[in-house]
């Protein structure tokens, strides 16, 4: 796969938008394939598909968490407070809430807060989702972070749906890269919630095929990932922290949604993974 040039300082401004090594790889999957790369400041470097709709699947949990964090420092919720689990609680996939309901264990928002982040626990985000208003709150929080695209509608697992040409519970991977970028960098070095948030994303259990499995060895990242039943979309988007010598240079955020692919879900993380490969000479020259 030809790699395209790095961006060095007199690198043109404009982003890179239909690599033809992204065109390669949407081809190769079948399917829809949007990408989007950003930089700390938010400044676009690479786009594939960036303004159209993708279904979110559980990609938007990392921004439900910073709602959370918003919502506590608002004194509108107490995530620390504990409280007990119910039956009626269960969706499928919660593997943090099926063992603290076993062992009849109360949890807190910020637990559960943690375990959507880092393992994607449905029935975690739907208790944090009622306790914050619901959906359409959560659209309300993404609008006044500058968000004018993402949208909830429904709760887990019924957001997974992505009927064909439903706009209900989706976003573009441009405005997801923004969004993900306001919430988890941008002024993180004095928001503790931030830093507990980029620390979730970085020890989640899910992505290690994905976004992950292409970066360069040494160079960090914090992912959350998104995946429909039968295939139907598989997504990701990550926080990189690209690594020269002994020195982390600033992070980046990248989005990769793929929909309806026509091929397993192993080659299409395995492609997800080559789209990270594509674009690590636009974050930093690898020597």
């Amino acid at each position: 796969m030809t790699q395209p040039a790095a961006r060095g300082e007199n690198a043109s401004k404009s982003p890179i938008l239909n690599a033809p090594e992204i065109l390669e790889i949407e081809k190769r999957i079948g399917g829809r394939l949007g990408v989007a790369l950003v930089d700390g400041d938010g400044a676009l470097i690479m786009s594939h598909r960036g303004g159209e709709r993708f279904a979110m699947c559980s990609t938007f949990k990392a921004a439900l968490a910073s709602m959370l964090f918003a919502a506590h420092k608002a004194d509108t919720v107490d995530m620390f407070a504990k409280f007990g689990l119910k039956a009626s609680d269960s969706v499928p996939y919660m593997p943090f809430v099926e063992k603290k309901l076993a062992a009849k264990e109360p949890v807190s928002l910020h637990e559960l807060a943690g375990a959507t982040v880092m393992t994607s626990d449905n029935a975690a985000a739907n208790l944090i989702l009622k306790a914050v208003g619901g959906p359409q709150a959560f659209t309300s929080f993404v609008r006044a972070n500058g968000d004018s695209l993402t949208r909830l509608d429904r709760m887990e697992p019924e957001l997974n749906e992505n009927a064909p040409g439903d706009p209900r519970d989706t976003t573009t991977p441009e405005a997801m890269a923004r969004l993900l970028r306001k919430l988890t960098i941008e002024d993180a070095a004095s928001d503790p919630s931030k830093l507990s948030l980029q620390k979730w994303m970085k020890n989640s259990k899910t992505g290690a095929s994905r976004i992950r499995a292409g970066l360069p060895e040494g160079w960090m990242a914090g992912n959350k990932t998104g995946t429909a039943d039968r295939g139907i979309a598989r997504n990701d988007i990550a926080i990189i922290w690209p690594v020269q010598g002994d020195e982390v240079d600033k992070p980046v955020v990248l989005t990769v949604y793929v929909d309806r692919p026509t091929v397993p879900g192993k080659q299409v993380d395995a492609a997800i993974a080559d789209v990270a490969r594509v674009i690590v000479p636009l974050i930093a020259p690898v020597g």
